[in-house]
């Protein structure tokens, strides 16, 4: 599947329906194309070599799952990975997964060409709403680049807030009571915000690679727009690295309530240990049946036995609480 744009200053914005139209569109002069490929067919996908001439290697990193951000410069083009958030799949009120969605970009001068697996990349759908609405401005490809990685990026924030939120949450029930559950919601936590901080991280230097003018293709002019993205993608970056430790923090605050637990309950385990100890003692030796034990044939020798025995754990109790173990 694809959906061809066209923009031109005088005629303005308008949709191409067949991919046949592309090569005469990049020949006119003047006239912009943004090409998005969404899971295109092998047919579709030969126009990246065919028609655009990009680098091999840039095309076979495209058309497959690469894994990670990066940025490569070619003679006449530059090639973008970077990841969005996979809105379709997250839902953190019932989980912590976090999914990532992988989107390619081909810019150069006149054209922009984006190709994604997956209709859910919110930033391209918000991208072909806003080249719709706003028709009549002036679109080039550095515009373009510059509205599509503003977008992706803004629609981290949002995330970003709710898994701090959540995490908050998670910390506030795991020392009110620290049950099992809690501990793999935390986990999942971890490890989706852990893959999270490591997208970040490369993504973070190919954005500050598109802010400091390191590419002839962005002008001067343009360069403060990117320096905007950058700036609000270091936030996320920071978050990320943050709620990270935040998430570790979450475990070893688990781990320390469990073990505090576990010490509360052995505390109290021992100290009826310790009371019934010398009343076991008593009662073995009042449970022994030689013939002159003095107590054996006592009148009062039973009452007297259980009131020993009373007596001795009432008065560790009381020894207990002055020593403040209870």
């Amino acid at each position: 599947m694809f959906t061809l744009h066209a923009f031109h200053p005088t005629r303005g914005h308008w949709t191409e329906p067949s991919l046949e139209r592309l090569g005469p569109l990049r020949a006119e002069a003047d006239v912009t194309v943004w090409l998005d490929l969404e899971s295109p067919t092998a047919d579709e996908a030969k126009v990246l070599a065919d028609v655009f001439h990009f680098h091999p290697l840039a095309v076979e990193d495209a058309l497959q799952d690469y894994g990670h951000p990066k940025i490569d410069t070619f003679d006449d083009h530059v090639f973008i990975i970077v990841h969005g958030i996979d809105f379709s799949k997250l839902d953190l009120e019932r989980s912590m997964e976090i999914g990532l969605l992988e989107l390619d970009i081909f810019v150069g001068e006149g054209y922009l060409v984006t190709h994604h697996g997956d209709p859910a990349v919110r930033s391209i759908r918000d991208l072909h709403k806003d080249v719709v609405e706003t028709s009549h401005r002036p679109w080039n490809s550095v515009r373009l680049l510059h509205r599509l990685l503003d977008r992706l990026v803004d629609n981290f924030l949002p995330v970003m807030d709710q898994i701090g939120a959540k995490l908050e949450v998670l910390e506030d029930r795991i020392i009110h009571n620290p049950a099992p559950d809690l501990l793999e919601q935390v986990l999942e936590a971890k490890k989706s915000i852990q893959r999270l901080r490591r997208m970040t991280a490369h993504q973070r230097l190919i954005l500050e690679s598109l802010a400091r003018g390191h590419l002839e293709l962005i002008p001067r002019e343009s360069l403060a727009f990117f320096r905007d993205i950058f700036d609000h993608f270091v936030r996320v970056a920071d978050l990320a690295e943050a709620y990270r430790e935040g998430a570790q923090s979450a475990v070893e605050a688990y781990l320390s309530m469990s073990a505090n637990k576990t010490n509360d309950i052995m505390k109290v385990l021992t100290q009826i240990s310790t009371i019934m100890l010398p009343l076991t003692f008593i009662a073995g030796i009042y449970g022994m049946n030689f013939d002159h034990m003095p107590e054996l044939h006592w009148v009062h020798g039973y009452p007297f036995a259980v009131g020993l025995m009373v007596v001795t754990a009432v008065a560790l109790l009381v020894w207990f609480r002055r020593r403040r173990w209870l």
